[in-house]
């Protein structure tokens, strides 16, 4: 009896989390479709390393959000991913992983490699907020993720308000 409870009580946990997911993404960000207010759920595409490798995640508008899911392999692993912000805007940056595990988040100029900021930070979920100021064309920003302590999966969001 207790078995099938527990079961029922899962079953109703996956049906509410894949309707979470389902209202999050609502279409495939590469075909350009998104609807204002939802995430984007991206998974993490190999090589990404380099600034050169870097994968290109999307354009960047107020109230557009962006859910990657990624993996650091080990310890030397660099995963770099690559927005275009469009607009002025305060991008929210959440780096979620494992407590076993420090992971460091950089924002980077991607066309001087300057660096923008250092979002380390020994607090999970790591969170940190940018505000760009586009006068005349867009920026391009490299988001990286980086390896303090161990290996693992994170999700990286990017919440532009």
């Amino acid at each position: 009896m207790t078995r099938r409870r527990w079961w029922s009580v899962g079953m109703v946990g996956i049906l509410m989390l894949a309707g979470a997911l389902g209202s999050c993404g609502g279409g495939d960000h590469d075909d350009g479709q998104r609807a204002s207010g939802s995430c984007v759920l991206i998974g993490e595409r190999e090589p990404n390393a380099t600034a050169l490798t870097a994968q290109f995640l999307g354009d960047v508008f107020v109230d557009d959000c962006f859910i990657v899911s990624g993996s650091i392999f080990d310890p030397a692993d660099v995963d770099s991913y690559r927005v275009l912000v469009q607009e002025s805007l305060s991008l929210v940056v959440t780096l979620d992983h494992s407590r076993l595990v420090d992971f460091d988040i950089q924002l980077f100029d991607a066309d001087t490699g300057q660096l923008i900021l250092d979002c380390g930070s020994i607090v999970v979920p790591e969170v940190c907020v940018v505000p760009f100021a586009v006068r005349s064309s867009d920026i391009a920003v490299d988001v990286v993720v980086t390896s303090f302590i161990g290996a693992g999966t994170y999700t990286l969001t990017l919440d532009a308000q």
